[in-house]
């Protein structure tokens, strides 16, 4: 058994590891225009984007071409949109290239960056390049990567503590009812489960409260580009905690507070209520910071999240506590006694554990069909391929729940009932709820994944893209984006000094649809500008993720090719 677990869980953490958090945002037009030639200085510069997005972190900053910064500082909403970000310039700003960034979180908590170049009456060669402006702003690799981590603990941490309290009220306490008797083994094994199921929920807070504010630290080292450390400072925080991610994740880290609080509690009835509002809150927390609470329809996606986030915390956190806190007390009883005991409790996490199974299959499916568009999105997208791992491992825990409760469990109570040890059935129960764990915590990790990237659902409307072409910088924009005629924009602005690249001599488009072995199709781009052209009917037709290739041949024996996904719904 271990060694078919063992390659499963490493492939699977492999295969879902959090990339990084690419958000679904789009740029749909700046003002003034990429590439503009403009007469005098605007007053201020604007990003439309495709969704709202939240203006904090040093949203916007504008260069000039020594490389300072000429923006007046504090980006805002202008009238109130939400899906715009502006940030004015400073008075008296003369001629020359300036260059404008971006780096904006989305409604779903994803960052998302970017920029262009305008230039000013006769600019000149900035200091540093768009390409490095851009850059300086981006997390590093191992923040992304703790980042992922943090959320896989955060789901350990729901699962142990609200699980195993779940199982210590509705499993374990009937059990005792049901199978206890006199004696000092039996006060023995109760009081050594409570203290083994009270050291595992009090680990679970304090792992929970440990994530929650590692998250928010995290969130702030994503989303404005700094290291971990800076963003530990007092003004990176607050400002995380005034975006709606922050606000989830602050009330979480109260709720565990909160928690560990309650668990002190001697008012009997005061802590079972207090108990039960707070972990339907901690439940709930999941949709509200992630995908759920910004994908339509949300009055749907909501529930479903909360179900499945809590039928898989029941699941988890009851297959937990079953192998770590009861051999506690079996352990302090009679050996023929330790089979009624199992047998009871095993019987009993079986039913419960059906229902949670149950509800977790129907409330993925719902979510699965909202989040992603087509079934070849399941093959194409990060997010499909960390769906179909998690559907992946999921059937293997059914497969083992289905064991347990087809062979093991009738093997138990025929021990049982005739006075006998659990002997080679205990052994046998206690590998597959090893192997339940490992392969729950690779089903955490992978969920944690999800969390990470964006639904493969689509959101119609303009798409863009950059790329590097050679020595250029291709920004590319198809409008709308939708099975049919679409319109194409093709920018090119040279890497170092930012300026329209106008070296090509010849480019050529081509696209094709792989899945559908459709192309290449060859797109008539007519130039419109310097650096500029324009595909006026591009014939993408089928939906499905398309493969646009671009080449930029800039002298007799030079040419350049940049690939680029376009997602076409």
């Amino acid at each position: 058994m271990r060694r078919v677990v063992a390659p499963v869980v490493a492939l699977a953490v492999l295969a879902a590891a959090p990339a990084p958090a690419w958000g679904h945002a789009t740029v749909e037009g700046t003002t003034p225009a990429r590439g503009a030639q403009l007469e005098r200085a605007p007053e201020r510069v604007v990003f439309r984007f495709s969704e709202p997005v939240e203006a904090a972190f040093g949203a916007v900053q504008v260069y000039d071409q020594g490389g300072d910064r000429v923006d007046s500082g504090g980006a805002s909403h202008p009238g109130g949109r939400s899906d715009e970000v502006a940030i004015g310039l400073r008075d008296g700003l003369g001629d020359g290239t300036y260059t404008a960034t971006f780096r904006v979180v989305s409604a779903d908590s994803h960052p998302v960056s970017g920029g262009f170049v305008f230039t000013v009456g006769e600019g000149g060669a900035p200091a540093a390049t768009l390409d490095q402006l851009i850059d300086a702003g981006s997390a590093g690799r191992a923040t992304e990567v703790g980042f992922g981590i943090v959320r896989g603990l955060s789901y350990l941490a729901l699962a142990l503590a609200i699980g195993g309290m779940a199982f210590a009220a509705a499993v374990w306490r009937p059990a005792l009812r049901t199978r206890a008797g006199a004696g000092d083994g039996w006060r023995l094994a109760a009081e050594a489960f409570a203290g083994r199921a009270r050291t595992i929920t009090l680990g679970a807070v304090a792992l929970g409260i440990v994530a929650s504010a590692l998250g928010i630290v995290f969130q702030g080292a994503v989303a404005s580009g700094e290291s971990f450390w800076r963003a530990l400072e007092p003004d990176v925080i607050g400002e995380v905690l005034g975006t709606r991610f922050g606000t989830v994740w602050g009330l979480r880290l109260v709720a565990w507070v909160v928690l560990g609080g309650l668990l002190g509690l001697s008012l009997p009835r005061l802590r079972s209520t207090g108990l039960a509002a707070v972990s339907a809150f901690l439940c709930l927390t999941p949709a509200l910071a992630g995908h759920a609470s910004t994908l339509p329809p949300g009055w749907l996606l909501v529930p479903a999240n909360f179900l499945h986030v809590t039928a898989m915390s029941i699941w988890v956190g009851g297959v937990a506590t079953l192998l770590l806190a009861l051999p506690a007390a079996t352990r302090r009883l009679e050996p023929a006694e330790r089979t009624g005991l199992l047998a009871t409790v095993v019987n009993g996490f079986s039913s419960i554990a059906l229902v949670a199974v149950g509800a977790l299959v129907a409330s993925g499916a719902v979510q699965a069909i909202a989040e992603v568009d087509a079934l070849a999105d399941l093959v194409d997208t990060a997010f499909g391929r960390a769906i179909l791992i998690k559907i992946g491992l999921a059937a293997a825990l059914i497969a083992l729940g289905a064991w347990n409760r087809r062979r093991v469990r009738p093997r138990l109570a025929a021990l049982d009932a005739a006075g006998e040890t659990p002997g080679a059935a205990g052994v046998e129960l206690r590998r597959t709820l090893r192997a339940e764990i490992a392969l729950m915590a690779a089903v955490l990790g992978v969920t944690a994944a999800l969390v990470s990237y964006a639904p493969a659902t689509g959101a119609t409307g303009p798409f863009s893209a950059s790329e590097r072409i050679g020595p250029a910088r291709l920004e590319l924009t198809v409008d709308p984006a939708t099975a049919g005629a679409s319109e194409m924009h093709l920018y090119m602005f040279d890497r170092r000094t930012g300026a329209q690249f106008g070296r090509v001599e010849e480019l050529t488009v081509s696209a094709r649809l792989p899945d559908r072995e459709i192309g290449p199709l060859g797109l008539d781009a007519e130039k419109a500008g310097p650096g500029h052209y324009v595909v006026r009917r591009a014939a993408l037709s089928p939906a499905g993720d398309w493969r646009l290739d671009v080449t930029a041949r800039v002298s007799e024996f030079d040419a350049y090719t940049a690939r680029l996904e376009v997602p076409v719904r």
